[in-house]
């Protein structure tokens, strides 16, 4: 799995969003919606998230850990693409992402991310090629 690519759409009325088709097949039929530490939302498909709840669950036991599994596991719901290829983001996703009508969704390697289109472009503005290249050997 390799999410790649940005794509604009807009929310509709009923807070579903169309997933670009090159993103359904990796997702798969169930995947994991996740509100991100930044201002956005993740989706994440089995396997991955699988993954990142194997670790976070092979933590040992401690307050902190309990904490931490806490905030991590609170924070997502399963999901299911409809027959057009939409899924519904619920008003605590929208709400922690500031979502509003147009949307960018991005592929981020092992994850899809879902921003405001007005955060997204601000990231591209604070961005710059030097930082882009910066630790990447092309």
């Amino acid at each position: 799995m390799n999410f790649t690519g940005v794509f604009n759409h807009s929310l509709d009325p009923k807070n579903r969003v169309f997933i670009p088709s090159e993103f359904r097949e990796d997702l798969g039929e169930t995947f994991y919606i996740y509100r991100a530490p930044e201002n956005c939302v993740c989706l994440y498909n089995e396997e991955r998230w699988a993954q990142l709840a194997e670790k976070i669950n092979e933590e040992t036991n401690s307050a902190v850990l309990r904490k931490k599994k806490r905030q991590f596991f609170s924070r997502v719901a399963s999901c299911k693409m409809d027959k057009q290829g939409r899924i519904t983001i619920g008003a605590d996703f929208l709400s922690h992402a500031s979502l509003t009508k147009d949307v960018v969704i991005a592929g981020m390697g092992n994850c899809v991310e879902i921003w405001d289109a007005d955060a997204w472009k601000q990231i591209e503005a604070d961005d710059s090629e030097d930082d882009l290249a910066e630790g990447i050997y092309f």
